[in-house]
């Protein structure tokens, strides 16, 4: 089966998308489930707003990954094949989804959707601004949910 074509623009899309594949159900086409694309989102943007307690070399955050950063904005789509970093990695999931950890996720995406604190110390990228980020977080939900195709479509 064929991953969808996603375009998300904001938290209301992004939620509207996660609870659409939670209600009617959905087929993966890669390794993660819903609950665990949710748990990835979450620390991803959790760790934009608080810090995740690490900073890329500043080699890579002024090279390939300000690069790679503009192609997403500029394409609207991350490059296949990037590798996540472990502690963004999530944890084994069983087959069935659990309510808490989605509830949890789309709690995160709402505060994502008004985060207008600093990235000084972002750990990706240097000179981010908070639209810049919010709009990569949107294409970077997209990306991921576009492995969950739902039951209807399937």
């Amino acid at each position: 089966m064929k991953r969808r074509t996603l375009d998300l623009h904001n938290a209301a899309e992004v939620i509207a998308d996660i609870e659409h594949l939670r209600a009617v159900g959905y087929t993966k086409t890669k390794r993660w489930n819903l609950t665990q694309v949710c748990q990835h989102l979450d620390a991803t943007m959790t760790g934009g707003m608080d810090g995740f307690g690490f900073r890329l070399p500043w080699i890579l955050r002024r090279t390939v990954v300000k690069w790679g950063f503009g192609y997403a904005l500029k394409k609207r789509k991350l490059l296949s094949g990037s590798p996540t970093l472990p502690v963004l990695q999530p944890p084994a999931s069983s087959d069935r989804d659990d309510n808490d950890v989605i509830d949890h996720c789309i709690a995160t995406i709402r505060r994502a959707g008004e985060f207008n604190g600093s990235l000084k110390e972002y750990a990706l990228l240097d000179g981010l601004s908070p639209d810049d980020w919010r709009e990569f977080m949107w294409i970077h939900a997209a990306h991921h949910l576009s492995f969950l195709v739902p039951d209807e479509e399937s």
